[in-house]
């Protein structure tokens, strides 16, 4: 069959991706829709990318485009300062002022700059705009520990479930080529050109004066959605086919596309990252079709083809969908009973422990020589690794910290959770965005993991998976509680025998 656009029939060619490539999809497709069609979809794909973009940077998935991976962007909670967030680092995006002390009729400026590009752009602005400044001191780099980042994000909606439509509408269109433009698609096309239009109008989310080009496009959509009675014909769905294999990457996307010959349903079903899945029936396929399912598995983190993708199909259809009555009562259910919640944190636990490995494979490159050192080198190689790791240490405070606090609270003893909160708390005006006493709470914490990784080098046990314990593990954590802890605990439990002794 020639190839023709799957919307209009006229010729395509506009070589898509089949897979967003802002996802991390590597294969394209000319032959499903014509340059026009393919740009309609656009306002589509920039919404599940913009809703995904928090966990592609956490992840490090680089768009097919790019040739640096996914960066995000929140609020620092403190400051109200825009933050970059990508697998690599968290920073801040703008020069801040740390501190400005009145000098004569001038006044003298402590800066902060997110990278040595930023100083130099800075010192070129100055110069331009013709300000009288002397630079007090050469730039030094700091870690600054960030703290709470606020960075909110809605999945799915009307325009992210469009998004999960065209998608798979898109690989339907490459497995069943034949099927896809013998109309059986018409329905489920004009519902997803209708969204694609709203979405490219700026209307994914309702606004509150809305111009009349984008009240027509809502119109219209209304009206693609009368076939399905109304309601989107894609959805959240927790019911996953019984038996379905295990994704064959760790982070791996899954779209199913299929046919049940028996009454022509063709269905389709995605997992992104194999935790947030949808469903959804693409219309009935002409009489006589065969029985078919394909299932594509889509690893966002490979670099290009062939690594990319791991395909199979069977002449069964076990992912077939069972429409609900009410579009959003799986979603619903899933709310009240924690499903999507449990779902979600499982995600993030994930991403956090492919976080901790990736770190503990690069530490054990780093300090592979130990083993050949002197004590003396050892340690030194050491402290510098682990002095290059501050936002990772500091996350093993707050956490045992905050955990000591929540069983504090449960045990009627608050007195000491001030005691507790001064040990992590964080000031927005320093340099390393830590209170004095945190600093110290911070030194004590690594100097405790220094110790402990010189004995397991010295017994030779200093290995990836050791590094991965101590890290951001449970042996990690005791060494870290011990260290920060135990001088709290000490002078609460003095403080608790000396207020006895006084009774």
């Amino acid at each position: 069959m020639a190839k023709t656009c799957i919307v209009c029939g006229q010729a395509a060619g506009s070589g898509e991706h089949v897979f967003p490539a802002a996802l991390g999809g590597r294969r394209v497709n000319s032959g499903i829709y014509c340059p026009k069609h393919d740009n309609s979809y656009s306002g589509l794909v920039g919404e599940i990318a913009g809703q995904l973009d928090f966990l592609n940077a956490y992840l490090g998935v680089r768009p097919d485009h790019a040739n640096q991976p996914k960066t995000a962007y929140g609020e620092h909670t403190l400051t109200g300062e825009t933050v970059s967030i990508s697998a690599k680092e968290i920073r801040f995006t703008e020069p801040r002022v740390i501190s400005r002390t009145p000098i004569g009729e001038g006044e003298k400026l402590h800066l902060g700059f997110p990278n040595q590009q930023s100083v130099k752009q800075f010192t070129k602005k100055m110069e331009d705009e013709g300000y009288e400044w002397t630079p007090l001191s050469k730039p030094s780099t700091r870690p600054y520990i960030t703290g709470s980042i606020h960075h909110k994000r809605k999945f799915g909606g009307a325009c992210g479930l469009g998004a999960i439509a065209y998608m798979t509408q898109t690989f339907f269109a490459q497995e069943f080529p034949e099927v896809a433009r013998s109309g059986a698609l018409s329905d489920f096309i004009n519902y997803t050109q209708a969204i694609a239009k709203v979405a490219a109008l700026g209307g994914c989310e309702q606004q509150p004066e809305e111009r009349e080009e984008l009240t027509e496009a809502r119109s219209a959509l209304t009206a693609a959605l009368e076939p399905f009675g109304g309601t989107a014909p894609v959805w959240w769905d927790f019911s996953l086919p019984v038996g379905a294999d295990a994704n064959n990457f760790e982070f791996g996307h899954r779209v199913t596309v299929g046919i049940d010959g028996s009454d022509g349903q063709i269905y389709g079903r995605v997992a992104l990252f194999s935790s947030l899945t949808f469903a959804m029936r693409l219309g009935t396929a002409p009489q006589g079709s065969a029985t078919r399912e394909v299932t594509v598995d889509i690893d966002p983190l490979a670099e290009h083809p062939p690594q990319d993708i791991d395909k199979h199909q069977m002449h069964s259809a076990p992912g077939r969908v069972q429409v609900p009555e009410h579009a959003t009562e799986e979603l619903a259910n899933a709310l009240a009973n924690g499903t999507q919640q449990r779902a979600f944190g499982n995600l993030l636990e994930r991403l956090e422990e492919h976080q901790l490995l990736k770190l503990a494979r690069t530490m054990s490159k780093v300090l592979a020589p130990c083993s050949t050192l002197s004590p003396l080198e050892a340690r030194a190689l050491i402290e510098q690794e682990l002095g290059s790791q501050p936002q990772q240490i500091w996350r093993m405070v707050t956490c045992v910290v905050e955990g000591l606090k929540e069983k504090m609270v449960e045990g009627n003893l608050q007195a000491i959770t001030p005691m507790l909160d001064g040990l992590i708390a964080h000031d927005a005006q320093s340099v390393s965005g830590l209170s004095q006493q945190a600093e110290v709470t911070l030194a004590l914490a690594r100097a405790a993991l220094v110790a402990q990784m010189e004995e397991d080098c010295a017994a030779g046990l200093l290995n990836e998976a050791r590094l991965a314990e101590l890290m951001g593990r449970g042996p990690g954590l005791h060494v870290v509680g011990q260290a920060v802890l135990a001088p709290v605990l000490q002078v609460f439990g003095e403080s608790d025998h000396s207020d006895e002794v006084k009774g």
